[in-house]
């Protein structure tokens, strides 16, 4: 057994550990799907996580490995060069670990199972390269380990494939079993771009005062953790079961019908968000029209943001139950704003024969225009209109979307759940509401594909030039320097373009959108 080589087995692990983390951690992310790691292919977060200082010097060890294979004579420098860079690759990986900035996935089972087989491969190579002949190899073994991690942990993903579909398959088919038995709930699929989680949260915070109600938490929205839920929380004395669901494909929005059974559906709107993953807004359109087909086949009910283009633009069939909910006389249930003042909203609400006013704590327009459908669906299961008032009195904005914190220096919008084009645009105009100091702090949007650029262009010159904010600050890789010349390319003044949150003046309005600018929250307080 050779001791230089147990000592650069032993360095390498810390590195491994950094790396195979971080990729477990985006490949988990993106649900371990080829077509949303597609997309983060295209970001700059992908080109920095592998054209960065650390694959660059692993490159360089592989070629240098290539130049001197067998070369005797440079065998000692090959093996200071490589102790010496895994040394100072300790020294960073130890840095991120003090500062509890290594990123690392969630521990499921299925990661877990990865982790396992990847253990396995690297004790048998160890055990080789530490007893074998070819102990040379190490110089090349260990920066390749390094340097392909991605591509070996997909590799390790593949191989685990076959068991993984075979126990989702049998979760699936459970919870569609149980989902079945258990009809005497009312339920309700909320899905689409965005406000899913908004409309989700308004919704339950009303039926669970009226009923028991079970609901999907937070943003868990797909078919296994659906499935989870159903088999591990849904008993037969709960009258209503919500669940904020997403499909990507249209075979998938047959596959979640089967597993909740539900008879409402919610769509919240559709946006340039998920284009990426469909290409274009015209097979957004064709999923959406796989909705329609399920809803007219089952004589079920659809209620539609009717504020959203993209829904407008969809032909509906004269057969569909479809409840539209705005401010306009071509919806079904409609909404007038009456007064904000002393943080309560008083709005007028009509839908059928029923005209009613309700005050509530949920400020800006937005937040009334979900809530209206909403009451829609309640009226619908004819809750009454004396409680509806007594249940919007305790209704709140979901964690870290559009509630406001008060603090001794600033007014906080905290809105770092979730971000889109429109919703920033919606948000952007509350903040114009205010007198003082305005601040966006702002993170990318994410899965545009290639309209990515031309979109944070044109949110680039609407800040600069529709609303009148004060200053900006940017906590994102992508499009960070475009951006910011976009802003200066719309007459943005350079010196409100800031770098740090100690330029930030005093008593201002500041508005945090996407979940990097959740960071400040602390930092504001």
């Amino acid at each position: 057994m050779s001791f230089e080589i147990l000592l650069l087995l032993i360095l390498t692990i810390l590195p491994i550990l950094y790396k195979y983390w971080f990729w477990l951690y985006v490949i988990q992310l993106k649900e371990y799907r080829l077509d949303r790691f597609k997309e983060y292919l295209s970001t700059r977060q992908w080109k920095s996580s592998i054209v960065n200082i650390w694959s660059i010097l692993e490159l360089l060890l592989l070629v240098f490995w290539l130049i001197i294979f067998y070369n005797k004579p440079f065998e000692i420098i090959n093996y200071n060069i490589i102790f010496y860079f895994l040394l100072i690759y300790n020294l960073f990986v130890i840095g991120k670990i003090i500062r509890k900035k290594l990123i690392k996935p969630k521990f499921t089972t299925r990661i877990l199972l990865i982790i396992i087989l990847f253990l396995v491969w690297w004790s048998i190579d160890s055990y080789y390269l530490l007893m074998g002949w070819y102990q040379n190899w190490i110089y090349f073994y260990l920066p390749f380990v390094l340097l392909f991690s991605p591509f070996i942990l997909f590799f390790y993903i593949f191989l685990t494939l076959p068991l993984v579909n075979y126990k989702k398959n049998k979760l699936i088919n459970k919870s569609i079993k149980k989902s079945n038995k258990i009809n005497d709930a009312i339920k309700i699929w909320i899905t689409w771009s965005y406000w899913k989680s908004s409309v989700k949260e308004f919704l339950s915070s009303i039926l669970e005062q009226d009923w028991k109600t079970l609901k999907s938490p937070e943003n868990i929205n797909t078919e296994l953790w659906i499935s989870d839920l159903i088999i591990t929380r849904l008993k037969k004395w709960y009258k209503y079961f919500i669940a904020e669901m997403w499909a990507y494909k249209i075979w998938e929005i047959e596959l979640l019908w089967n597993i909740v059974n539900h008879k409402y559906w919610f769509l919240t709107a559709i946006w340039n968000q998920h284009i990426a993953l469909f290409w274009s807004q015209q097979n957004i359109q064709k999923w959406k029209s796989e909705i329609e087909k399920k809803v007219i086949k089952n004589k079920w009910s659809l209620y539609v943001n009717w504020n959203d283009k993209y829904i407008k633009k969809t032909k509906f069939s004269k057969k569909i139950n479809l409840i539209k909910y705005w401010k306009t006389k071509w919806a079904d249930a409609i909404y007038k704003i009456l007064d904000i003042k002393k943080w309560i909203t008083e709005f007028n609400f009509k839908y059928k024969k029923i005209n009613v006013i309700f005050k509530t704590e949920l400020l800006w327009e937005h937040n009334v225009l979900n809530l209206t459908g909403v009451l829609a669906f309640c009226y619908d299961m004819w809750i009454k209109t004396t409680d509806l008032k007594k249940y919007l009195k305790n209704i709140k904005t979901p964690k870290n979307t559009l509630n406001l914190i008060k603090t001794k220096k600033y007014n906080i919008i905290d809105d770092s759940y979730n971000l889109s084009e429109d919703w920033l645009y919606a948000w952007l105009n509350a903040l114009n509401s205010f007198n003082w100091n305005k601040v966006l702090v702002m993170d990318d949007v994410l899965e545009l594909w290639i309209k990515a650029e031309s979109i944070h262009y044109t949110i680039g010159e609407y800040v600069a030039r529709k609303w009148d904010i004060d200053q900006v600050i940017f906590c994102w890789t992508n499009h960070k320097e475009a951006f910011k010349k976009w802003l200066l390319e719309n007459w943005f003044s350079k010196k409100n373009i800031l770098d740090h949150h100690d330029k930030i003046k005093k008593w201002s309005n500041i508005l945090l959108e996407w979940r990097k600018t959740n960071k400040f929250l602390d930092i504001l307080k």
